[in-house]
């Protein structure tokens, strides 16, 4: 039996670069399971506003093939998911993607898909709570020391930092983007360059972060809910000359060696992976990323749509598992299908 599907791509976000590319490999696999997949529309959303609705093959696979098509009003395309019921896979990486905004729209407006709930996406993009609630339910992980600043007290948040890693190595980072964007590894603390990357990072993000770098091999662990359970996927391990998997290594070819991990801190990955999964509520699948240093293995964050483009860690992950990204869709249907609905209307009277 075929599945009736929407992809919805593109976003306003910093991310939507990765969303297209996570398309194109995505819509090639797809129609090459055609027997299980009827691919009804592709649905682009602009980087500033207006939406892009495409029916029927010639699938676009690039920028400009979409923007060959007639502009809508952002509006037109919500109203077309509503009327067109059918299951809607969304690739909408980053901001206004994964951070709670569509995940709330398609709630009130009933429209199916693979959004998951605003709450736990509203976390997945915050990497302050995510090591908060790491630090809480899974003992056995360590999280990296970090100082929060702030867009409004930029000047005394770098007081606070300095004071707080007194020239050791840091990690400057946003607190709610992906993609390693903006995300910079100093062998020191150095103010002058922590204010330039903060003020640079604060034009995307209200809160920058500044993390203890951590000597060691960052691993990661993807999760796919297969028959109603959440199950860990084989733990990938990353090399990079640089000691630092950043945005340029991530996307770079060659940028990094990866590699399946099957020591003790994969184990305990795949344990902690499950758990925040569980814990955060997430929705069919996720990517989590750890260090696995001398001392322990430190969280970093979770990723509730990662990547599927070539070079991709989740797609390297369901192969290991003998999986691929039509699997995961179909998983990510299976999920849709099997949440129960809640009423949301309880009429009652108050005395007056």
């Amino acid at each position: 039996m075929q599945h009736p599907l929407i992809l919805l791509v593109g976003g306003r976000s910093t991310e939507h670069d990765a969303s297209l590319h996570s398309y194109r490999r995505v819509i090639t696999e797809l129609l090459d399971a055609a027997d299980r997949f009827a691919v009804q529309a592709v649905v682009h959303i602009d980087r500033k506003e207006g939406a892009r609705i495409i029916t029927g093959p010639p699938w676009p696979l690039t920028e400009s093939e979409f923007l060959i098509h007639r502009s809508a009003p952002l509006r037109e395309a919500i109203a077309f998911l509503q009327d067109e019921g059918c299951f809607t896979f969304s690739l909408l990486h980053g901001t206004e993607g994964e951070d709670g905004c569509w995940q709330g729209l398609t709630e009130i407006l009933d429209i199916r898909g693979s959004f998951g709930s605003v709450l736990s996406s509203a976390v997945g993009m915050d990497k302050r709570i995510q090591a908060v609630l790491a630090d809480a339910v899974v003992p056995d992980l360590r999280v990296p020391r970090t100082v929060a600043i702030d867009r409004r007290h930029r000047a005394s948040g770098i007081e606070l930092a300095a004071a707080a890693f007194e020239g050791s190595a840091v990690v400057v980072k946003p607190n709610r983007m992906g993609a390693s964007l903006l995300t910079t590894a100093l062998t020191g603390f150095d103010g002058a360059a922590v204010e330039d990357l903060v003020r640079e990072i604060h034009e995307f993000s209200t809160t920058a972060l500044v993390q203890q770098y951590i000597t060691g091999t960052e691993i990661s662990c993807g999760i796919l809910v297969e028959d109603g359970h959440a199950q860990p996927l084989p733990v990938l391990a990353i090399d990079t000359a640089e000691r630092f998997f950043g945005h340029d290594q991530k996307h770079r070819r060659g940028g990094a060696a990866v590699t399946v991990n099957t020591g003790a801190e994969a184990t305990l990955a795949q344990r902690a992976s499950v758990r925040l999964f569980e814990h955060l509520d997430l929705f069919g699948w996720a990517r989590f990323d750890y260090i696995a240093a001398p001392d322990g293995v430190y969280f970093l964050e979770v990723n509730t749509i990662p990547g599927l483009m070539h070079g991709s860690l989740f797609p390297r992950m369901l192969a290991e598992h003998g999986r691929s990204i039509p699997d995961l869709i179909d998983c990510c249907i299976q999920v849709g299908a099997s949440m129960p609905s809640s009423r949301k209307q309880l009429p009652y009277e108050i005395g007056h």
